[in-house]
């Protein structure tokens, strides 16, 4: 990616500026602190990726704005592109990915801003991650890439190899090796499943042969039953059509009874019907009699019932008119009630009164003590604030020499405290004591057994050594017997030879030599088992030294512990003397404190002040308790003229009261004449006297309407009688008639019924001489079903088995096919599993990053060698021992990614070198990790950011620097260099200049 234009519009400190690249190769972006030199190339990585290193996208908006835009022009594989992205305040961001071509932008965005993203990083083939620990050396994380754990720093250089696709491969071999695990172990199963089942085919046929047999002879069982079972039916049928005939003789009986039964049923309900009839009948005199009666009732009941209702209608008026007379004479009688009542207080008023005045005499010699005694309240009243002072003062005084007392007190109480505290301290030195001899004489056991221990493990030393020995000894008799065995099988052939002088051996001879050789083999095989003895008895010995190592080691476990007790207890044994000094000088000063609480012979300033005020307080001879006196007495006094303005106040009510009497008199008259005109002459009273002359004409007798009514209620079932005796008249001529054609009914029926006895008997006669075969017909009618029942049993189990057949011998060719898919799929999960471990991080990817990791190292220490003068060297680890080996590894190496540092005094950790040497080592990495991918074909990092401080730098560390930067720049398209250095900023032609103004940051180009 080679930058040729930067748009920036209210982002971080610049509100407008624009930057073009072209020309550019190498370029210093100089300016103060603050300035906004990092920003400006904030606006690039966020512009691309849409980071920054704001902790909030709002953050990067400039302040007081409300949105902000980026428009970055670049060229990448020979393309020109743009990328315009936008965020608003607390809403929406866009992004547009144009492509340039023949002067005309095309857009290569997506739907949303997240598939857009993932166009610019795809076309890119790098991310932000990516780029900032390689291309963009960014300000404060120039150590980012060696700060990282081993792991990240190998997935870091796996992004920028593109190793990501093999990453996809093996998670896609995994996958696919995955399934055809599965399917291997499903086809598996199946193959197991088929193979049990084809086990049944013999058995199969087998029970298909035994069950055909099975079904012939039940066939055959079948068919005789059937020909017998067709003869009975024959001779049943006789039987059945005269069991037919009896049964529709029967039936035909049965309803002529049923008939008979329903005509006496009916007949006697019509003569119970015409007694009821007869009855009614006989009583139509005095029916009719009771009905005209009746009639007549009811006429005069009407006539009364009307009065009755005029009567209510007055009775209700004239109630009305009553209550409205009570009711106005209530409220007369209520008010003259109130008169008399207000007239009765007045009295009572006038006689109180009267007696308050008689007391108006006795109140001239109190009023004069009154005032006495208030002149002498005021002068005590002026004194009294001068007392209060003093006596203020005073208890101040006295609280104060309290407070002195209460001190002391509680420092007495804190010297016994640490008394008993001291005392309990010193009757444990004695336990101490001895817990002290106690250790001490088990620490020195321990020394002794550490010693012995010490003895032991030398010993162990010494039985190893001799075992090494022994065995050593026992391997060269092996070789020694060896030869002498390949020595006697030369003997032992023909034409032998001797072993010295290669002659050939007579039998004399050939016998010593072979006799001789023998004995030697003995000797040297006795020897080795002397040997082996003596390794197995050392053995021995080591294993009780072991077992007896291992008894003292568990004794000594506990000496640390038992020595830091002894040294505690030590410790506390050294201040009991300072215990004893402290318990003296505690005694002598509860001494003193208890002396001055009993003469009381502290707090002198406060006593003499607390003097003083007492006798001032004497001078001015005020008494609390005469004034509470006088106060109290003045109070009971002030009554007095209370009782005076009260005789007043009763004077002029007295005399209110005279006048209010008269009147009050006369009211109550005056009501008392309105209440007897309202009951004797008002027109309501009229209006009743009208109502009772009415009431008088009309002349109705409640009690005759009561009796009317009485009759009336008591001849009322005539009215019932009378309409059954017109039914009764109607009714009993047709229930006459009816009850003749039942009885000739009756007649014709019982005729029917003896000539049906009569061929019943003779049927049933006739049936009675035919054999029966219904139970013989039915069991072999059963017999025949069962016979059935088992056929179609035998013809389904045949089925059934013939189908198994089928199945089977369809089977048998499939499991020939799953074998066959078995194979293939055991293969190729073999060959996806492989392919797995070949692409995962541990093959291809591992060994890619093992080829590049010395040409990192080489183009590291030939940038570094130019920074220190040959002083410093890096080297890359990517294996180390593990510090736990697991029962599941094989390897005792795990992977790693770890930087050794190397210098002149050898090797050092990263941490122990000073900032300019840390910032040196980490500007290398960075430059030859930038200049190497720059090389390789998959990701081309053209443009190169370093936005560091180089304050760490002395001025020879920054010649260094750039002429780092000059030897690499022929293999970057830009670099830029952000710093605030004079001396670093000097070197480069060309100079983005930042200044930060009132309106925000600018940019200056100049060469």
């Amino acid at each position: 990616m080679i930058p040729r234009q930067l748009i920036l519009q209210n982002f971080l400190s610049y509100r407008q500026a624009k930057l073009d690249f072209s020309g550019l190769h190498t370029a210093c972006i100089c300016g103060a602190n603050g300035a906004g030199k990092s920003s400006l190339l904030e606006a690039i990585t966020w512009a691309v990726w849409g980071k920054t290193r704001t902790v909030t996208d709002d953050d990067i908006i400039h302040l007081g704005e409300k949105n902000t835009r980026i428009d970055f022009e670049f060229i990448y594989n020979n393309e020109y592109y743009r990328i315009i992205r936008t965020r608003q305040r607390k809403g929406n961001s866009t992004l547009d990915f144009q492509i340039i071509s023949n002067n005309s932008y095309k857009s290569l965005s997506g739907k949303g801003l997240k598939e857009t993203q993932d166009h610019i990083v795809k076309c890119l083939k790098i991310d932000y991650d990516t780029f900032i620990n390689s291309s963009y050396l960014r300000q404060g994380r120039a150590d980012e890439f060696m700060l990282r754990k081993p792991a990240e720093r190998k997935k870091i250089l796996a992004d920028l190899l593109k190793l990501d696709q093999y990453e996809k491969l093996a998670e896609e071999s995994k996958d696919l090796a995955k399934q055809y695990k599965i399917r291997s172990e499903e086809i598996s199963r199946n193959i197991e499943d088929l193979e049990n089942k084809l086990e049944e085919k013999e058995a199969t046929k087998l029970e298909l042969n035994n069950v055909e047999k099975e079904l012939e002879y039940f066939e055959s069982l079948e068919k005789e039953k059937n020909q017998k079972l067709q003869e009975i039916k024959t001779y049943h049928s006789q039987r059945d059509v005269w069991e037919k005939n009896l049964v529709s003789q029967g039936n035909q009986l049965n309803n002529i009874r049923d008939k008979i039964q329903q005509i006496n049923v009916e007949k006697n309900v019509i003569e119970t019907e015409i007694n009821k009839l007869n009855i009614i009948l006989e009583e139509e005199e005095n029916i009719i009699l009771n009905y005209e009666q009746l009639q007549n009732l009811i006429i005069e009941n009407n006539g009364l019932s009307e009065k009755f209702f005029i009567y209510q209608q007055k009775l209700e008026v004239k109630q009305k008119l009553e209550q409205k007379l009570r009711e106005e004479s209530n409220s007369l009688i209520l008010e003259i009630q109130k008169e008399k009542t207000n007239l009765e207080n007045l009295l009572k008023q006038e006689k109180e009164l009267q007696k308050t005045l008689n007391k108006s005499s006795d109140l001239t010699a109190d009023l004069v003590r009154l005032n006495f005694v208030r002149e002498r309240l005021n002068e005590l009243d002026q004194i009294q604030p001068d007392f209060h002072a003093l006596s203020e003062q005073k208890k101040t005084y006295i609280a104060e020499l309290e407070k002195e007392g209460a001190k002391l007190q509680i420092k007495l109480e804190q010297l016994e405290e640490n008394e008993l505290n001291i005392q309990e301290k010193l009757a444990e030195v004695p336990q101490k004591r001895q817990l002290f001899f106690t250790l001490e004489k088990q620490l020195k056991h321990l020394e002794d057994s550490r010693n012995y221990q010490q003895r032991i493990q030398e010993k162990g030393e010494e039985k190893k050594v001799l075992i090494h020995r022994y065995i050593d000894q026992q391997k060269t008799l092996a070789k020694q017997i060896l030869e002498l065995n390949n020595k006697l099988e030369i003997l032992n052939k023909d034409h032998a030879i001797c072993p010295l002088c290669e002659s050939e051996l007579d039998e004399n001879h050939l016998t010593h030599v072979i006799t001789k050789t023998e004995e030697e083999q003995k000797q040297i095989e006795s020897q080795s088992w002397y040997y082996e003895t003596e390794i197995v008895n050392c053995k021995r010995d080591l294993e009780n030294l072991r077992s007896e190592y291992a008894k003292l080691n568990e004794e000594l476990s506990n000496e640390n512990l038992l020595k830091q007790d002894y040294a505690k207890v030590e410790n506390q044994l050294d201040l009991t003397e300072d215990i004893y000094n402290k318990y003296e000088q505690n005694k002598e000063e509860k001494s003193k404190l208890i002396e001055l609480l009993n003469t009381q012979n502290y707090g002198n300033n406060w006593r003499i002040q607390l003097q003083q005020i007492e006798e001032k307080i004497t001078q001015l001879n005020y008494n609390q308790e005469d004034h509470a006196l006088l106060r109290k007495e003045e109070s009971s006094l002030r009554q007095l003229e209370y009782q005076q303005s009260k005789i007043k106040d009763a004077k002029n009510q007295l005399q209110k009261l005279l006048t209010q009497k008269p009147d009050l008199e006369s009211k109550i008259n005056s009501l008392e004449i309105d209440l007897q005109q309202l009951t004797e002459n008002s027109s309501i009273q009229l209006e009743i006297n009208v109502i009772n002359t009415d009431i008088k004409t009309l002349n109705y007798d409640h009690n005759y309407h009561n009796d009317v009514r009485n009759n009336l209620h008591n001849l009322q079932c005539y009215q019932l009688k009378y309409i059954e005796l017109q039914q009764a008249q109607k009714q009993h001529p047709q229930l006459i008639q009816k009850l003749h054609q039942l009885i000739k009914d009756l007649e014709i029926y019982h005729q029917e019924k003896i000539v049906g006895e009569e061929a019943f008997k003779t049927i049933n006669n006739q049936l009675s001489q035919l054999k029966d075969y219904s139970q013989e017909l039915n069991n072999l009618t059963q017999e025949c079903l069962q016979y059935r029942e088992n056929i179609n049993s035998f013809l389904t189990k045949i089925g059934g088995l013939k189908q198994s057949l089928t199945y089977l011998e369809d089977r048998q060719n499939e499991l020939k096919q799953l074998k066959v898919s078995f194979q293939e799929s055991q293969k190729n999960y073999r060959i996806y599993n492989e392919l797995t471990l070949a692409f995962g991080k541990n093959g291809i990817q591992s060994l890619m990053i093992q080829n590049i990791l010395p040409l990192l190292r080489d183009e590291a220490n030939v940038i570094l060698n130019r920074l220190t003068d040959n002083q410093l060297s890096v080297e890359f680890l990517t294996q180390k021992p593990k510090s736990s080996r697991s029962k599941s590894s094989v390897s005792e190496f795990k992977d790693t990614l770890e930087i050794i540092i190397s210098d002149t005094k050898g090797t050092r950790s990263y941490e122990t070198y000073s900032g300019g040497e840390a910032f040196r080592i980490n500007f290398s990495i960075r430059l030859a990790l930038s200049r190497i991918l720059a090389q390789k074909s998959g990701t081309p990092l053209q443009f190169l950011i370093i936005d560091e401080g180089f304050g760490t730098q002395d001025s020879e560390g920054c010649d260094r620097l750039i002429a780092a930067l000059n030897a690499i720049a022929d293999d970057f398209a830009c670099i830029l260099t952000v710093t605030h250095m004079p001396q670093f900023k000097e070197a480069f032609q060309t100079r983005i200049e930042v200044f930060k103004t009132e309106e925000g940051s600018i940019i200056q180009l100049s060469t």
